[in-house]
């Protein structure tokens, strides 16, 4: 039987309300068997925590590809055609290990709040900072993965961070797609938006400064400076605003 291209991990736990709309945008792909889902529950295979769910769910994965989906977002529609058209077309440069696309928020109801887009690669500004990814919106070679030995089950807040900051020690250099491949949900019981205390906004940040030092990685002010401006002189900024004015408060077109 042949490997599946794309294999996507969703982590499960507790209370669902968005999970069958995160499967349909799955399904939406139409990729058949190209793509394999592995939802990774909890309350079947107990976890301890995000980091070890989503190791044990690719620990599973027999895909080429690798990817992960919160189990309240959605993968645009299309998305997995332009990754793989990506793949195809980098394949005469050398090949690609790490390919990321820009992000879109979206309400409890799925309408937009906001357009995201982001820079390409840069060598010295993500000797700066860390490199401008957001989660779900990467797409991994299984080797890659492999190579900085998954992620690290002792953060919770910033492993995906961390995983970049390996990748890049690594080698890797990721492509990225002038296309939103990614719909976050913003809503009060998602893990990134719902309300925190003082102690976990600490904690918060305490795992931030623990993930940089393990990693021997200094954020600068300077890289923070150059992000900014790198983003509105090549117009990210702009771009950005220009689409959330067209979409906002309506889903997003299939």
């Amino acid at each position: 039987m042949n490997r599946p291209l794309f294999s996507c991990v969703v982590p499960v736990k507790g209370a669902r309300p968005y999970l069958e709309a995160t499967m349909d945008s799955l399904r939406s792909q139409g990729l058949g068997n190209e793509l394999e889902v592995i939802v990774q529950d909890a309350d079947v295979e107990p976890d301890r925590g995000q980091s070890d769910a989503l190791n044990r769910g690719f620990a599973k994965a027999s895909g080429e590809w690798l990817f992960w989906l919160n189990a309240d977002d959605l993968l645009m529609s299309g998305a997995l055609e332009k990754v793989r058209n990506a793949v195809d077309k980098c394949q005469s440069a050398g090949g690609v290990e790490w390919i990321v696309g820009n992000q879109v928020l979206i309400d409890a109801d799925g309408r937009v709040l906001k357009c995201l887009r982001a820079n390409g690669w840069h060598d010295f500004l993500y000797r700066e900072a860390v490199p401008h990814v957001n989660g779900p919106s990467a797409f991994f070679r299984r080797e890659l993965l492999a190579s900085v030995g998954g992620f690290d089950e002792t953060l919770d807040f910033c492993m995906d961070w961390d995983l970049w900051i390996r990748f890049c020690r690594a080698g890797a250099r990721f492509v990225r797609l002038d296309a939103y491949l990614w719909a976050q949900r913003q809503w009060d019981g998602s893990k990134t938006q719902r309300a925190k205390g003082a102690d976990e906004e600490r904690t918060q940040a305490h795992e931030v400064q623990r993930m940089l030092a393990k990693n021997a990685f200094r954020m600068t002010k300077l890289g923070d400076i150059l992000m900014r401006f790198w983003r509105t002189a090549n117009g990210n900024y702009l771009r950005g605003a220009w689409d959330t004015m067209r979409h906002r408060g309506k889903a997003w077109p299939s």
